[in-house]
């Protein structure tokens, strides 16, 4: 599989950029420390600024390989409010797993939808990745909207798929394979 890793990517009003080893304090403060944010990840909400430095530090070290795909979500004036990344899930397949986290003072302000899309346009114009999947658990109705906002596609229920804190839950199947992409950017 072809890769370009984690590159700087500009929309209209964000900037998504690699993290830095001192946006621990911006995460903490605006969205790892959010329990209405993490309400739906596996791990708790962060209850002090180290919990966070440890995170970063772990997601800091991804970046030495080239199919490391993780943005900080920050606004045009540097403030960070979320990350968004792929995780390659087969190089054979050409297929990645798309996931992300926005603060929630930030939520239904379109944010999430734009760092999508712009992410899936980067994978496709940058990598010969063939499809980019996401999935939510079927609580978080509001995600779904996000996926299709950024050109995702409805593919079906996958059941007991995803284990949190409070456990398992359903989850909804998202994608948008290249042909699809293509046809979006009439480029088809």
């Amino acid at each position: 599989m072809k890769h370009a890793g984690t590159q700087t990517i500009e929309t209209q009003r964000l900037i998504l950029r690699r993290l830095k080893p001192t946006d621990s304090e911006m995460m903490f403060r605006n969205w790892t420390s959010d329990p209405e944010v993490t309400r739906f990840l596996r791990w708790e909400a962060h209850q002090s600024l180290d919990e966070t430095r440890r995170l970063l530090q772990q997601w800091l070290g991804r970046y030495a390989a080239e199919d490391t795909y993780y943005w900080a979500i920050t606004l045009k004036d540097g403030e960070m409010i979320g990350s968004i990344g792929v995780e390659i899930s087969s190089e054979c397949d050409l297929r990645g797993s798309l996931g992300y986290k926005i603060g929630s003072r930030w939520w239904n302000q379109g944010y999430a939808s734009e760092a999508t899309r712009a992410v899936i346009d980067y994978l496709f114009q940058c990598t010969d990745v063939e499809r980019l999947d996401a999935f939510h658990s079927v609580h978080n109705r509001a995600s779904g909207c996000v996926m299709e906002k950024a050109g995702m596609q409805y593919e079906g229920l996958l059941r007991n798929y995803y284990r949190t804190r409070d456990g398992f839950h359903d989850c909804a199947l998202y994608a948008v394979i290249r042909s699809d992409w293509e046809k979006m950017n009439g480029l088809r």
